[in-house]
């Protein structure tokens, strides 16, 4: 009988988390009706290994060497659950995951894709934590990472932690193709709005955590928020949030650079520049009190000022929006 949830763990980060995400994950209470989850990456010996013991989950190790999407899919085509759980290899599971997966499943029957929250473990590097807190908090990504409150545009659940019923996500893609295997980014929230086109419903229920490590540096913090804001452009994604930062980085300069010559651009280049500079000083401020930690103080908003800058400048030499390469199907119920 095939079990009711499928967890789909792609192995992008080396391995060097592989251990924790499987450890954690074997000692995960399963709900009623099973669950197996299918770890894909290219080493499937190294794979089968870290897989290995004894769990009410069934492990299932798939070869594959692609890129991410690629392997989303493999694993997709694959999964024999009426429900898909989506995580990252970087994760690190509570043991009632699975429960509180399902107790949201049952309070929100209408929803097609749920998506839970993240934390930081608490051996995190001092950088992983200030990428913690920029990407949380409101001046950094205008609350869009919650599915509560004011937002700056849509919430998207993200693949660390995503949940979405098979039927929603085959009606959304075309034939096998369920993440777009020409994006390097964003194929979660591609996928997403996919969904959202075809009649899905999405909700946000913070009670379903997992751990997640930051594996990242500063240069390639940068360059993928560039990757996303051009992905953005051409399937338009957060438009207005993108927008309204394109608008700020271009006047900005603009206005600097004028006011020798018209005097009346002078006060409204430093009020824009005081404006924008104390907001930056005060979300740093206040997590570095909040942590105890005053290098949060200059970390935190140099970091979102790099994400601010990065979303601008790709979203600016992007050209205009295309057609997502996974056209549209409507399937029959």
């Amino acid at each position: 009988m095939p079990p009711r949830y499928s967890v789909i763990l792609p192995v992008c980060h080396g391995g060097r988390f592989l251990h924790t995400a499987l450890s954690t994950l074997a000692r995960v209470t399963v709900p009623p009706g099973g669950a197996e989850v299918l770890v894909v990456g290219d080493r499937p010996g190294a794979l089968q290994r870290e897989a290995a013991g004894e769990s009410a989950l069934r492990f299932r190790v798939l070869d594959h060497p692609g890129s991410r999407s690629s392997a989303l899919n493999a694993a997709c085509a694959a999964a024999r659950g009426d429900i898909w759980i989506f995580a990252d290899d970087d994760c690190a599971f509570p043991a009632d995951w699975l429960q509180r997966i399902e107790l949201a499943i049952h309070n929100h029957p209408w929803a097609a894709v749920i998506g839970g929250r993240d934390e930081l473990p608490p051996q995190a590097r001092l950088f992983d934590r200030a990428l913690d807190h920029a990407l949380n908090a409101f001046v950094g990504t205008g609350g869009i990472r919650t599915g509560a409150g004011i937002r700056a545009g849509r919430y998207y659940p993200k693949l660390w932690n995503m949940t979405v019923r098979a039927d929603a996500i085959r009606r959304a893609s075309a034939g096998s193709t369920f993440f777009d295997p020409g994006l390097a980014v964003h194929e979660d929230v591609d996928l997403i709005e996919r969904i959202i086109r075809n009649g899905g419903q999405v909700t946000h229920v913070p009670e379903i955590v997992v751990g997640h490590f930051r594996d990242t540096t500063f240069p390639s913090f940068f360059l993928r928020n560039l990757r996303m804001a051009r992905v953005c452009r051409e399937r338009g994604i957060h438009r207005r949030a993108h927008l309204a930062l394109a608008a700020f980085f271009t006047a900005v300069p603009l206005a600097g650079l004028a006011s020798p010559l018209l005097p009346a651009l002078g006060p409204l280049f430093l009020l824009l520049c005081a404006g924008y500079g104390s907001a930056l000083g005060a979300t740093g401020l206040a997590r570095a009190w909040k942590s105890c930690q005053p290098a949060l103080a200059v970390a935190v908003p140099a970091l979102i000022f790099a994400l601010h800058l990065a979303r601008a400048i790709g979203y600016c030499l992007t050209p205009g929006r295309k057609e997502p390469r996974c056209a549209t199907t409507h399937y029959p119920e």
